[in-house]
């Protein structure tokens, strides 16, 4: 039943209760109408705090969702029960100030009266409390477990991989979540949405897109702003140009200068408020980030944690992995746009490039790195340097046991999936896709051939929103398949992606789950006829704009494929997600070139995402969802 329906179904009620009491000429008095009117406005303001309290607590949105339709119903009975009460009000305002007689004394309203009404209020609130947790349950603050790994001591690989195991579970959502406990970590204070430094010198970008060919700080500037620009700065969300969850935009960029025309070589902050470069070190201290030697500039991404962690706590480090994937897709496709060949760097060395910049590692994570590459530079060549192995982890340590660090399993999944580099070693081999090319079923759809479009990018970047409302009418086969076609680009960073889609409303095609085969530009069934609307609606708590889509995205991951990482299952892991983050940028994109709209989504019950698209958690893990359909009008 809908939310709608459900909150306002005791007015519902009371106006059907009236209703049969007027057909029996049997109205009720302005007395009694007045005290059931002030019962109901007594238990929806008691519903309202109860589920204001649990939001407030634990940040979930669709609960807040239930917040405000409630909070609507209380300022209706709250508007009729004034009415009611405006004569007595006035009366009372208007009166002469001669003393009152005072009424006969007569038996007090027994205490039974009392102890019922502050009970009926405590058992709503408690009510509005259990809807809470029944339809916006989450992982957020799970308590600490013990530990994964034995008393005896792990090689530094496997405690990193069981450090990031542990904390795919800890953060992940479930009904059956233990949801009382206090969160493990105190956020504290909001952090600024814009890191600046007031002290160091300046350099004011272009206007973004009207700036010269790569390699020139227009060009640059043009590329930077496609990232993290605000694409609206009249609003108070600061949005940007690559979506963010919650629009809470944690990620800062950094530049490392080599060899661009119109600006000094060394190390840079982009300010995206202003849209320009502040200075902060000089050349000699940017040869310390080790990337490739050709390089014309270093785009260096790191993540502030605490402006996502006061909002998503245990589950900080998924969204901000997420959040930038998004960014360094919008990166890689504006700097190809303005001449830069752009390739991502998978190895590197957190603690150098941190003590680089001049940052807590603890407070901001060094994430991703993206060289911007001379004109004619293959994008796809491979990285100089090799991994040594992770950072190191206290022996029997997991996630669950850094209670000690001040941002908990953010702070110790982010060390896991970090490394120290060997200095001079060769790179390690290709990792191979988990799979060949899958054969076509009984049931498989071939897709029809994906219509060529020629898309400014920069203007699709510039204009790109999510959209969470979708018209009821159903998506063309040629659209859908024009999007996987798009997104099926070989792996920027991982080959362990894979994507799944749940068909609501696809002209031609059954609804039900399928397997997106990219081989063969083919949908594998999985899940077929089956209507799964409802299922991905619920599984994605609530949110409309998945049970609304045409389609929705479903990317998992493959664990054997990113453990089989070249520089270790837990920095597979980042890979993997950031790669998900790529692929779901994509989608917005080839969304946006069809006139289609897209919302990507990463709150959902992780275990019900699974049985969704039938996916086993024993080998794959759900890390997001995207939606699909035609913008409603």
């Amino acid at each position: 039943m809908p939310k709608l329906l459900w909150v306002t179904l005791p007015l519902v009620a009371a106006l059907l209760v009236l209703g049969l009491q007027w057909l029996r000429r049997r109205p009720p008095t302005r007395h009694a109408l007045n005290v059931w009117s002030s019962l109901l406005l007594l238990a929806y303001l008691a519903a309202t705090a109860g589920l204001g309290i649990f939001w407030v607590a634990y940040q979930q949105l669709p609960v807040f969702d239930w917040h405000y339709l409630f909070g609507y119903a209380t300022v209706l009975l709250l508007g009729l029960h004034l009415a009611f009460n405006f004569g007595t009000v006035w009366r009372h305002l208007s009166r002469r100030r001669a003393p009152a007689a005072r009424p006969p004394a007569g038996p007090r309203p027994a205490g039974r009266r009392r102890l019922l009404a502050a009970g009926g209020a405590l058992a709503a609130s408690g009510a509005a409390y259990l809807l809470g947790l029944r339809h916006g349950g989450g992982g957020a603050g799970l308590p600490a477990a013990a530990p994964v790994a034995g008393s005896a001591p792990l090689p530094a690989a496997d405690a990193a991989l069981a450090t990031v195991e542990r904390f795919h579970a800890l953060s992940a959502h479930s009904r059956r979540g233990l949801l009382m406990q206090a969160p493990p970590v105190s956020w504290g204070e909001a952090p600024p949405p814009f890191k600046r430094y007031p002290q160091a010198p300046r350099v004011a970008l272009p206007p973004p897109a009207l700036g010269g060919a790569w390699p020139e700080l227009a060009a640059l500037g043009t590329a930077l702003w496609h990232v993290a620009g605000l694409t609206d700065p009249r609003t108070a969300l600061n949005l940007r140009a690559a979506p963010s969850s919650g629009a809470l935009f944690p990620t800062e960029l950094y530049v490392e200068v080599r060899a661009l025309r119109g600006i000094e070589p060394g190390l840079w902050h982009y300010d995206a408020r202003t849209h320009a470069l502040e200075r902060l070190g000089d050349q000699a201290e940017a040869a310390s980030l080790g990337a490739p030697g050709e390089a014309a500039a270093l785009v260096v991404a790191t993540a502030v944690f605490r402006r996502t962690g006061r909002k998503y706590r245990d589950r900080t480090y998924r969204y901000v992995l997420a959040d930038l994937g998004h960014g360094l897709e919008n990166l890689r496709v504006a700097a190809r746009a303005v001449g830069a060949p752009a390739r991502l760097v998978a190895r590197f060395d957190e603690s150098r490039v941190a003590a680089a910049l001049g940052i807590d590692e603890a407070e901001e994570g060094v994430l991703a790195m993206m060289a911007l590459l001379p004109p004619g530079t293959p994008p796809a060549a491979g990285d100089a340097a090799a991994c040594l192995a992770p950072v190191a982890v206290p022996a029997g340590a997991t996630a669950a046991s850094a209670a000690a660090v001040p941002l908990g399993v953010t702070d110790a999944v982010h060390r896991a999936t970090s490394l120290r580099l060997a200095p001079g070693a060769g790179p390690p081999p290709p990792v191979p896709s988990p799979h060949g090319p899958l054969p076509l079923p009984p049931g498989g759809v071939a897709l029809p051939p994906a219509a060529a479009l020629r898309a400014d990018v920069l203007a699709l970047i510039a204009a790109r929103r999510s959209v969470r409302r979708f018209e009821a009418t159903p998506l063309p086969l040629e659209a859908l398949a024009g999007v996987l076609a798009g997104i099926a680009q070989p792996p920027q960073l991982s080959p362990a992606v894979h994507v799944d889609l749940v068909v609501n409303a696809v002209a031609g095609l059954a609804p039900g789950a399928y397997r997106h085969d990219p081989q063969r530009q083919a949908l594998l069934p999985k899940r077929v006829p089956a209507d799964l609307r409802a299922a991905a609606h619920a599984a994605a708590l609530d949110q409309d704009a998945i049970g609304g889509a045409a389609v929705v995205f479903v990317l998992s991951v493959e664990r054997s494929a990113f453990a089989a990482d070249a520089c270790g299952a837990a920095r597979g892991y980042r890979h993997a997600f950031l790669e998900t983050g790529l692929v779901g940028e994509r989608i917005y994109l080839e969304a946006g070139a069809r006139g289609l709209g897209a919302c990507s989504v990463g709150a959902f019950y992780d275990d019900e995402a699974s049985a969704l698209v039938g996916v086993d958690p024993a080998r794959e893990w759900v890390l997001h969802f995207s939606a699909l359909g035609i913008p409603a009008r």
